[in-house]
C-alpha cells in the first residue's frame, strides 16, 4: 500500500509538470529564458494616465484594523503628545498566515512521513510610531517541532493524528529609537542620541542564517549611519539574550547567556559583513564562539557573495556546539530580457560547523543555500539533502522563471553532497527537484514540491508536497 501511494504520488507530480510545460511553454520557444520575455526600450515620451483604484484592485484588509487603517489612505489621526515629547498615533493590526500541507517524504535515512500538516502563524501589532511597535505573535496549531504539527497521519510511523492547539507565545518584542521615543532630550536633534533598540522574544538571522537562525529572549542596541572615509554607511549592533536559545542540536539550552555584536559595512561597490557569537554555558560543555564574515557585491552581470564562518567549542565537540569552518558562494544572474534568476552556489566544511542556535523546525545551517536543502517548516517534511556541516562539501545549480507578473513561478535544482573527511564515514548525495507556485487568488497561494535524490549507502530518495498558503 504505501510503495503503491508512493509511486502514486511521484508519478502525478512529473505529469503536473508536464501538464505546465505543454500549456504554459509553448513548444516553438527558446529554451532560456524560461519565463516570460520582454523588450528593453528607453523611456517613452507618451504621458500615461494612472490607474484608477478599480484597475489597480482593492486593498486587503487585515484580520483587525484599530487606527489608521494598513497601507489605507485618507487623512492620518492626530494622535496624542506623550509627557516625554513624542507624538504616538496608536494602530493595531491583526494579521496571519495559515499553511496548510498535503505530502510525501521518504529521505532513505529514516521511516517515510505520510501526512496533511497544517501551521498557523497569528500577529498582533500595537504600531505607536513609525519606529515605535510592540509586536506578539502565536502559533496555535503547533509546538514547535517535526513531529508536533497538527496533522492528520496517513501512515503510522510518526504515530497518530493529533490536533497539537495551544498558546505559547513565540514572538514577543518592543523595538523603538531612542531619539523618536524621547525627543525632549535633543530638541535641536544634533545630539548623538539616535540608536535604535529591541527587547523581547525576537527572530535573529545573521550570515543567511549560516551562523543563526533562531528566536531567542534578548535585548539589543543598534546605532545607524556611522561614518568613515571610504565608507558610506555603517551600522553596528550589540545584543545580549538570556533565553530560549536552542543550540546545534535544537535543544532548549536554560544555562546559557548569548553576546552577539553584528556588523553591517556598505562602501560603494560592496556591502560587508562581520558578526560575532558568544555563548557563555553554566554547564561544563556548550560555550562556543561563532564568527563570519562576508563581502556582497555585484560583480559586472553577476550578483555575488561569499561568506566564511567558523564555530569554535573550547572542550573540542559536543551536542550543543562544535569546531569547524564553511566556506559557501552564492552567484546568480538575470539572463537577457526577463527577470528569471539562475543561480550557482557551492559550499565546503572543514570540520564539525555548528550554527550559534537555530529554531527545531528551520533546518541546518544550509537551508538558505538552495531549496533541497531548505525545510519548510510544516509537519515531518525535511529537507530532500541532509542540511547539516560536518566535513562536506556541495554545489547547489538552479533556475527560477516566473510569469503572470510573478503570480506562477517554477524553480528547477539540483544539489549534490560529497563526503571530503579523512574517515570516509559521510554519503555523497545527489537530489533532482523542482518547487511550483501559483496565485490563486488574492490571498491564496498553492504550491508544488517533488524531488528525487540518490543516496550512497542507502535506499534513493522522493517527496512530493502540496501546499495551500492564506495570508490574511
Amino acid at each position: 500500500m504505501e510503495k503503491c501511494l508512493k509511486q502514486c504520488l511521484v508519478y502525478s507530480g512529473v505529469f503536473i509538470v508536464s501538464l505546465f510545460f505543454t500549456f504554459v511553454r509553448p513548444a516553438s520557444a527558446d529554451l532560456f529564458p524560461l519565463g516570460e520575455t520582454f523588450e528593453v526600450s528607453r523611456f517613452s515620451d507618451e504621458h500615461i494616465q494612472l490607474l484608477e483604484p478599480s484597475d489597480t484592485g482593492n486593498r486587503p484588509s487585515l484580520i483587525y484594523e484599530g487606527g489608521d487603517l494598513f497601507l489605507g489612505t485618507g487623512n492620518l489621526q492626530e494622535g496624542f503628545e506623550t509627557p516625554w515629547g513624542a507624538v504616538w498615533q496608536p494602530q493595531l493590526w491583526v494579521f496571519g498566515t495559515l499553511r496548510t500541507a498535503l505530502h510525501y517524504f521518504d529521505n532513505g535515512a529514516r521511516p517515510s512521513s505520510a501526512e496533511w500538516a497544517t501551521r498557523l502563524s497569528l500577529f498582533a501589532n500595537l504600531q505607536l510610531t513609525h519606529t515605535e511597535k510592540l509586536i506578539i505573535g502565536i502559533r496555535p496549531l503547533d509546538r514547535n517541532a517535526f513531529n508536533r504539527f497538527t496533522r492528520v497521519q496517513l501512515n503510522s510511523d510518526f504515530g497518530s493524528s493529533k490536533f497539537e492547539a495551544n498558546a505559547d507565545i513565540r514572538t514577543f518584542f518592543f523595538e523603538g529609537d531612542f531619539g523618536s521615543l524621547f525627543p525632549g532630550l535633543d530638541k535641536k536633534g544634533t545630539g548623538a542620541i539616535d540608536y535604535g533598540f529591541s527587547v523581547g522574544r525576537q527572530a535573529l538571522t545573521f550570515q543567511n542564517a549560516i551562523m543563526i537562525n533562531e528566536t531567542v529572549d534578548s535585548v539589543g542596541v543598534v546605532r545607524n549611519n556611522i561614518r568613515f572615509a571610504g565608507i558610506s554607511g555603517l551600522r553596528s549592533t550589540a545584543l545580549y539574550g538570556w533565553g530560549e536559545l536552542n543550540r546545534a542540536n535544537a535543544r532548549l539550552n536554560r544555562s546559557a547567556d548569548m553576546f552577539g555584536f553584528f556588523n553591517s559595512i556598505d562602501t560603494p561597490k560592496h556591502t560587508f559583513n562581520v558578526d560575532m557569537i558568544f555563548i557563555n554555558d553554566e554547564q561544563p560543555t556548550g560555550d562556543s564562539v561563532n564568527f563570519g564574515v562576508a563581502a556582497i557585491q555585484r560583480l559586472g552581470h553577476f550578483n555575488t557573495a561569499f561568506r566564511i564562518n567558523t564555530s569554535f567549542e573550547p572542550g573540542g565537540n559536543s551536542p550543543k556546539a562544535g569546531t569547524g569552518t564553511i566556506f559557501t558562494s552564492e552567484v546568480s544572474w538575470t539572463p537577457y530580457r526577463s527577470d528569471d534568476i539562475a543561480y550557482v552556489n557551492a559550499f565546503i566544511v572543514d570540520g564539525n560547523y555548528t550554527q550559534a542556535g537555530r529554531e527545531p523546525v528551520v533546518g541546518g545551517a544550509l537551508g538558505g543555500l538552495g531549496v533541497l536543502f531548505a525545510s519548510p517548516g510544516v509537519g515531518n517534511f525535511l529537507s530532500e539533502l541532509n542540511n547539516f556541516t560536518t566535513d562536506v562539501a556541495g554545489l547547489v545549480v538552479g533556475y527560477e522563471a516566473f510569469w503572470e507578473n510573478h503570480r506562477r513561478s517554477l524553480t528547477l535544482e539540483v544539489a549534490s553532497r560529497k563526503d571530503i573527511s579523512d574517515r570516509g564515514t559521510g554519503f555523497d548525495d545527489i537530489a533532482f527537484g523542482f518547487e511550483f507556485r501559483q496565485r490563486l487568488a488574492h490571498r491564496v497561494q498553492f504550491q508544488l514540491d517533488a524531488s528525487y535524490s540518490v543516496l550512497e549507502k542507502r535506499n534513493d530518495g522522493s517527496t512530493i508536497r502540496t501546499e495551500i498558503r492564506y495570508q490574511f
